[in-house]
């Protein structure tokens, strides 16, 4: 009796034993492996912290079709809303800028086009008008970022000059026409290839185009002109010799270029006969369609 209940004491024992066991945490060994998993627990902490968010870009323009141009583009805009109110005045000299080839290395390289270069030198000469005294170091370093190291480049055009007997050469063009005139002062003689103007001008419309340019200043009568021609018709070759007296008579007085120029005689005619199309009558005309 006394043995049956020690087994069963024993038995028990066993049991209570193995259950605190299964429910007991484990014993560390070392405090290195605590470490190791508290490494890992923040490791995972932080993998999800940062698994909604986004890398933000580096350019602000970075979606554009070439961000490191718009960039630029962006500075350059906001100095001028910033200055916008600063008097410009007409500048003499302007310096000479990074080429089309130079700012490509720093303007998107191919991606760079001739239309986005020209948007970049007209807000360059924009902030480069603004009154010397009023410039700010902000806008100076600015610009100097786009400089090329030469010299400064003059803007002022240079004047044709009067030759030794004191005629003014010019050459004026139209179509396939091209003419050479000399004007000097003189009683109002025209020679065009050694005759004279009625002689080879039949059309009264052609000597009229001829002395337009005269009339628009009220000068007929007061010079002498000797034009030489060739190739085109009557009538291309009398708009040839009047585009080069309008450019002769700017160089005895600059002041006229402006009225010259309203005029339209300072302007080449650019204009073609179209060329006929295969199918068609003319350039454009088309035959009459028959449905059948």
């Amino acid at each position: 009796m006394f043995s049956r209940l020690s087994a069963v004491s024993l038995r028990q024992g066993f049991v209570v034993q193995r259950r605190l066991f299964s429910y007991a945490r484990p014993l560390l060994n070392s405090g290195s492996q605590a470490t190791a998993n508290q490494n890992t627990a923040r490791e995972t902490n932080n993998e999800y912290q940062y698994s909604g968010t986004r890398i933000v870009p580096k350019l602000s323009t970075f979606y554009s079709a070439n961000p490191h141009h718009e960039a630029h583009i962006d500075n350059l805009e906001a100095l001028m809303r910033k200055y916008i109110k600063y008097p410009t005045v007409q500048v003499e000299e302007r310096p000479m800028w990074l080429s089309l080839q130079e700012y490509a290395l720093i303007g998107g390289g191919s991606r760079l086009k001739s239309t986005q270069y020209k948007q970049l030198l007209f807000l360059l000469n924009r902030l480069n008008s603004i009154d010397p005294q009023l410039m700010v170091p902000e806008i100076s370093n600015t610009l100097a970022k786009y400089h090329k190291k030469t010299k400064l480049q003059p803007q002022r055009d240079t004047l044709k000059e009067l030759d030794e007997f004191g005629r003014s050469l010019a050459i004026g063009r139209r179509k396939t026409a091209t003419a050479k005139v000399y004007v000097v002062r003189g009683e109002g003689q025209i020679l065009v290839n050694d005759r004279a103007l009625n002689d080879y001008f039949v059309k009264m419309k052609d000597r009229e185009s001829i002395m337009y340019p005269l009339k628009a200043i009220d000068s007929v009568g007061k010079y002498n002109i000797f034009a030489m021609v060739s190739g085109g018709g009557t009538t291309a070759q009398a708009d040839a010799i009047m585009h080069a007296i309008g450019k002769a008579l700017v160089t005895f007085n600059p002041l006229l270029k402006t009225r010259l120029h309203r005029s339209g005689v300072l302007t080449r005619d650019y204009r073609h006969v179209e060329r006929k199309k295969p199918g068609k009558r003319k350039a454009r005309k088309m035959p009459t369609w028959v449905k059948r």
